[in-house]
């Protein structure tokens, strides 16, 4: 009898040590899987950034002119190509201050801004990005000035993996293997050239931790993201609802409000000392941001290519770094596109208060309106939305085709149309189709949330699952 106990207990030990071995294999493949498509990732993302590399005036060397003019003041740029930082002023400080004197505002205020010439360390900040840009700008420094676009590469490869990461461990390796897609697809020569990887992974963050009720360290990050780009301001609205959801505080009780107050002042911070080093161009990037016209792969340009059918003719300009259309209907299409943002936005706002659609849904949708209706679409847009589509859709078929296909006409038109840019009318039901299908894809994830009941429901089923439980 004890023989054969202790016989038996030898066979589930060895069975443990098995199943342990198994477990141990399965996982090594899995992190071997990882970090194949990490490293595939990154080289098919370097490989659409070589690309651009030959392009004097691209994204990165534009970051490297940035950071070279403020840690060493614009005398630094002579050791860069002549041309390549042509773009930059080294009169922004005094122009406004003659301003500011001619309109009779105070002396302090004036004097400071004298003090702030860019031709000196630390007063030169990019007039068309927060002062927070400086600090991705800079890393690339740490390389020859020749190998500048190559460092630069490799830090936002870094960001892409630290996304696809975060995404593995708090989702699933779909969601991570379907972001990898999507990035390598439609981001192709825009990842690794721009710095948006960084302000993608600041705001999947701070969904992260608001849907895990870390709402203090939510907005702190989502404040980190807007310093980056203004774009993530949106998200407020998506976490306020969902804290007062879970946390059911009175709108007047100031718990509801402490996540706010600190993206308040994280952003005031920053702001403060930005202005201390360069008022004019910290003001700079607002008004970059507010006075954009309606950008050539916007879907409301899409509307004013459409109206040159009917007599009304539209012509290009190069503004604000980025390729523009005008037309007479401008205005109105502008009005229209504004009308559809805040539309779409306090529908999203009113599905998620219902329970509708939780905040990871609400936050993709959020920046598919802005994105999708807004004046302004670059292609390096997609990078916002890519780790949102990610966690949402995963791997379902319905998700993939979808975004596989947006993602592969944003990049025909960035960088192989954008080749041909005097001739980019003839290229234009390209851009109409890809602006169309996400218009698509938008209002079908409304109509969804719309019927949805899924929450709602679920969370009854739990609650009277809970009551049947307590009383037996």
């Amino acid at each position: 009898m004890f023989e054969l106990h202790n016989a038996h207990a030898e066979t589930e030990k060895a069975e443990d040590r098995n199943g342990s071995s198994t477990t141990g294999s399965r996982r090594g493949w899995e992190l071997a899987l990882d970090i194949c498509m990490v490293v595939l990732m990154g080289g098919i993302l370097f490989w659409g950034a070589t690309s651009q590399f030959p392009n004097q005036f691209n994204d990165a060397t534009r970051y490297q002119c940035y950071a070279v003019a403020f840690w060493h003041g614009t005398p630094g740029l002579t050791t860069l190509p002549q041309k390549q930082c042509a773009f930059l002023s080294a009169t922004t400080s005094s122009t406004l201050a003659t301003k500011l004197k001619g309109r009779g505002f105070p002396g302090i205020l004036v004097r400071l801004v004298e003090s702030q010439s860019t031709t000196q360390p630390l007063h030169a900040l990019p007039p068309e990005y927060p002062l927070l840009t400086l600090v991705p700008f800079s890393l690339a420094l740490v390389v020859p000035q020749q190998l500048y676009q190559v460092a630069y590469a490799i830090w936002m490869a870094l960001a892409a993996a630290g996304i696809y990461f975060m995404l593995l461990r708090y989702r699933s390796r779909t969601a991570a293997i379907a972001f990898a897609v999507y990035l390598m697809i439609g981001s192709w020569a825009t990842a690794e050239t721009r710095f948006d990887l960084l302000t993608a992974g600041l705001t999947l963050g701070a969904v992260m931790l608001a849907a895990r009720a870390r709402w203090k360290w939510a907005f702190a990050l989502l404040a980190l993201g807007t310093l980056l780009k203004f774009y993530p301001v949106v998200l407020i609205p998506p976490l306020l609802i969902a804290q007062h959801l879970q946390t059911k505080s009175r709108w007047s009780s100031w718990r509801q409000w402490s996540g706010v107050g600190v993206f308040v002042a994280v952003c005031a911070g920053v702001t403060a000392f930005s202005l201390l080093l360069n008022v004019a161009d910290t003001v700079s990037p607002f008004r970059y941001f507010f006075s954009r016209p309606i950008e050539v792969e916007s879907f409301p340009a899409t509307l004013v290519w459409l109206g040159s059918f009917v007599g009304y003719p539209l012509h290009y300009v190069f503004t604000f770094q980025s390729l523009n259309v005008i037309s007479a209907l401008s205005s109105k299409i502008s009005l229209l596109s504004t009308v559809l943002l805040v539309a779409g936005l306090l529908y999203t706002f009113w599905l998620q208060w219902q329970r509708k659609i939780d905040i990871f849904m609400s936050s993709l949708l959020t920046i598919l309106v802005v994105i999708t209706v807004g004046k302004v679409f670059s292609p390096q847009y997609l990078i916002w939305v890519a780790p949102f589509v990610a966690y949402v859709g995963r791997c379902h078929w319905k998700w993939l085709l979808s975004w596989v296909v947006v993602a592969t006409l944003t990049t025909i038109i960035f960088p192989f149309i954008f080749v041909d840019l005097p001739h980019i009318i003839n290229y234009y039901p390209v851009v109409f189709a890809r602006d169309l299908l996400m218009v698509a894809i938008v209002l079908a994830l409304l109509y969804y949330g719309s019927r949805n009941k899924a929450l709602v429901e679920e969370e009854e089923k739990s609650a009277n699952h809970g009551v049947v439980e307590g009383r037996a």
